[in-house]
């Protein structure tokens, strides 16, 4: 999480140099173009983080309350921002997902509660409703991680017998949530058919969690920062002496492939959209499609990006670094 300072307001920049469309299917070339996101009124731009969009234009996340020092969930719909009354209450609020039916998937507390997971849905185009989910016997829910696009839910938890972490799968095909309890291995991501990327320790190789089967992730010798899994395809960054880096694609658990001049690769979308820097770990916000550089995405200032939401429509969202604001790339 990132905290800003100041507004920052510029007009819609262009890259000025034509490049191969996101869309798997598309053939024409366009030009990105980046478009400044509002925060909510009475609220800063430079305050908003963006955390989830459906990719049929509506988006999530927070912005922070300078006089609390506490975040506020916030809903863009048709790009209007949007404090719902539900969860306005909520205390140190995070938003973790948001699925393509606009469900958003967020922790923390409310007023006389325990903090909690919760899905909010139907947001966009109305009150909205929100749910908690339960903690299953034994476990008390943490954080919320991933939400698919078929509904399931990733969430962090507590083994309430010694207080070590465990992960949290609630499918829409089973009865009841599962409890992956892996040493060593934490869920971080969760791709559309129910696989669980796993996370390791001091930026070690993870794995694939697939209906109670581990598979190692492998072809790295270096310390590897995963990010994503979308489609099968997993995202990350090797890592090397500062600030030498490299983004990679696994395209199976044992296929990585460097991405053309990547340093990082931070995001991706189920159409193998991925964004990420240039050359090392701090180089110049660039996108990819696969493997092959499609080109930097504009910049205020010639700022850089600091984190990544990907839309499966191929709209591509960050928030900058040296020139605070969140921002929203289409390619058009």
């Amino acid at each position: 999480m990132f905290r800003r300072a100041a507004a920052f307001t510029f007009a819609a920049l262009a890259l000025g140099a034509a490049v191969t469309t996101p869309a798997a299917t598309a053939a024409a070339a366009c030009t990105w173009t980046a478009h400044r996101i509002v925060a909510p009124d009475g609220y800063f731009d430079a305050d908003v983080d963006i955390r989830g969009t459906d990719s049929h234009g509506n988006y999530s996340g927070d912005v922070s309350d300078r006089s609390v020092d506490m975040g506020k969930v916030v809903l863009w719909t048709d790009g209007k921002p949007r404090i719902p009354d539900a969860l306005a209450p909520f205390v140190y609020p995070h938003v973790a997902d948001e699925n393509a039916a606009g469900t958003v998937l967020l922790d923390g507390g409310l007023p006389s509660t325990t903090r909690g997971v919760y899905l909010f849905s139907g947001g966009h185009r109305g009150p909205g409703t929100l749910t908690r989910l339960p903690d299953p016997p034994g476990y008390r829910l943490e954080s919320a991680v991933a939400l698919n696009d078929r509904g399931d839910v990733l969430t962090s938890a507590t083994d309430l017998r010694d207080g070590h972490r465990v992960s949290v799968l609630w499918s829409v095909l089973a009865a009841g949530p599962r409890i992956i309890d892996i040493r060593d291995r934490f869920g971080m991501d969760l791709d559309d058919d129910g696989t669980v990327l796993l996370g390791a320790p001091d930026n070690q190789l993870g794995g694939l969690w697939r209906a109670g089967v581990v598979i190692p992730l492998t072809g790295e010798d270096r310390p590897v920062l995963i990010r994503q899994i979308r489609n099968g395809v997993v995202v990350g960054t090797a890592i090397g002496s500062w600030p030498a880096s490299r983004a990679l694609a696994w395209h199976g658990p044992a296929d990585p492939r460097p991405l053309e001049q990547g340093g990082t690769a931070e995001a991706t979308n189920k159409h193998g959209l991925i964004a990420g820097s240039l050359t090392n770990l701090v180089g110049p916000a660039a996108v990819w499609q696969d493997t092959k550089l499609l080109g930097r995405l504009p910049f205020p200032d010639g700022g850089d990006a600091d984190v990544f939401v990907i839309g499966d429509d191929g709209v591509i969202f960050g928030n900058t670094s040296n020139a605070p604001a969140a921002l929203r790339w289409t390619c058009d």
